[in-house]
């Protein structure tokens, strides 16, 4: 879905490809819209596009920690996310209590989608708690990687 600009991007590169942060101001400050994982340069930059026609390329403070908070992530040392600095706004209320249930799961550890909408007030809704993981824009602050089907195998996000 395509969202009027005003709405910055960051790119950074990374041994994967080129990971991009979208982020707009309001009048609490930066707001970060969306995380886009490494990939291709032009990958990232015709989702950029896509998503937010007219963004212009620039950095804030809160992109500046989110992409120290990433680092110190994937160096394995524990990060508490400032979740105030994300937009949630356009995610539905469940999938809200679904990233919320993710985020809270311990590195190393994974929990079925079952068990997601059971801890979400959802008990045999396994397949909107996969939904709500499948569209999360902030991959890696709630980490969507955690959520497993019931058989132990990978859902596909």
């Amino acid at each position: 879905m395509a969202v009027a600009s005003p709405h910055f991007f960051h790119l950074a590169e990374t041994r994967l490809g080129t990971a991009a942060v979208a982020w707009r101001e309001d009048a609490s400050g930066a707001r970060i819209v969306r995380i886009y994982l490494p990939a291709p340069a032009e990958t990232i930059r015709r989702k950029l596009g896509r998503d937010f026609p007219g963004a212009v390329r620039k950095t804030c403070g809160a992109v500046d920690k989110l992409r120290e908070g990433i680092g110190e992530f994937m160096a394995g040392r524990i990060v508490r996310f400032e979740k105030a600095a994300f937009d949630m706004s356009p995610i539905p209320p469940y999938h809200r209590k679904v990233l919320a249930a993710l985020a809270a799961i311990p590195r190393g550890k994974v929990i079925s989608y079952g068990g997601v909408a059971s801890e979400t007030g959802a008990p045999g809704g396994a397949r909107a708690a996969c939904q709500g993981s499948g569209k999360n824009p902030f991959p890696v602050v709630f980490p969507c990687h955690r959520g497993i089907r019931a058989d132990g195998s990978l859902g596909g996000f």
